[in-house]
């Protein structure tokens, strides 16, 4: 029998805007006040322990770093989540400046590693754990992020979006790349492998095509477990689809992700005002809610590859 398992994964950052500018200088309303208020009482309800994946500007704020442990106690796992220059020390600088780099482009290796060695030291200097999940900030990952992240002590990545291609921004392309968890094969160098039997899970975004056949080859217009711009009943439909077509494996992951800036209104594109934040909420219960009834268990990332075992794809 299928075992369907899901995953919720925060890109945890800073406020934004309507237009995704990170304010400054940093401020943090969306997290300390969408997640007790709004976003804790579901996940007890539905008992889903979430995955922050914390960028640095995160970890200046003290309440921030408070309601994180808070976080940790009631089951939450903190996973590591780096865009660009987004240093410790220059993290208020950079928000004035752009986004639209990739890691994996935008640095040589031994500097990308550097980069992702001193947020991973800050976070257990922090916050007091070892981060072994990790998301590259707008996916920006290839081989080279993995294997730094191998000599980090990492067992998670969860960069990969199925099908979607970034090259044309300077990020990589994931046409083609597996849509369910496998084992990266660093020692071959080969990312989209499936062939490996140990080392780093990559755990992909869980999307599934097109919305429509006929839209342009734009990642909005894909299938994500993304309650942000997803309806309800694509949701479902999408959660249906990625069940029945890998219905002859032992275990089928869902890997849910949305931005700590969608909590609240005003602080992202998608979530302008209180009536859009209702419906983003509204979705969120209704698709735990379904995949509840689908009887799936809801994990962290670390619990997934202990699910997994070493040794065994999936």
């Amino acid at each position: 029998m299928t075992r369907i398992v899901a995953c919720l994964t925060i890109d945890t950052e800073p406020d934004c805007d309507a237009r995704w500018k990170q304010r400054v200088p940093l401020e943090f309303e969306s997290f300390l006040r969408g997640v007790p208020l709004f976003l804790r009482p579901i996940l007890d309800r539905f008992e889903v322990p979430p995955v922050y994946l914390v960028t640095p500007g995160m970890l200046t704020s003290v309440e921030c770093c408070r309601l994180l442990k808070e976080e940790l106690v009631k089951g939450a796992e903190i996973g590591s989540h780096l865009h660009v220059a987004r240093g410790i020390a220059s993290c208020q600088e950079i928000a004035k400046g752009p986004r639209g780099t990739y890691m994996c482009s935008a640095y040589p290796d031994e500097i990308e590693y550097r980069e992702l060695k001193d947020h991973d030291e800050n976070i257990k200097k922090v916050l007091g754990v070892k981060a072994t999940s990790f998301r590259a900030g707008r996916y920006g990952a290839d081989i080279n992020t993995i294997t730094s992240l191998s000599r980090l002590g990492y067992t998670v990545d969860t960069s990969v979006t199925p099908g979607i291609n970034w090259a044309v921004k300077g990020g990589p392309d994931f046409s083609g790349y597996p849509e369910q968890p496998y084992f990266v094969d660093t020692e071959n160098k080969e990312f989209s492998s499936a062939s490996a039997k140990r080392g780093i899970l990559e755990v992909p975004v869980t999307i599934n095509g097109k919305r429509a056949p006929f839209l342009p080859d734009k990642w909005l217009f894909y299938r994500w477990l993304r309650p942000s711009f997803m309806t309800g009943l694509e949701l479902r439909a999408l959660v249906d689809d990625v069940v029945g077509r890998n219905g002859d494996r032992g275990i089928v992951v869902l890997c849910m992700m949305f931005h700590s800036m969608e909590l609240i209104p005003g602080m992202s594109p998608y979530v302008r005002d209180r009536l859009s934040q209702k419906y983003f909420f509204m979705k969120l219960e209704r698709i735990f809610g379904y995949m509840r009834s689908l009887n799936a268990s809801f994990l962290t990332l670390s619990e997934i590859c202990d699910l997994m075992g070493e040794g065994t794809n999936p």
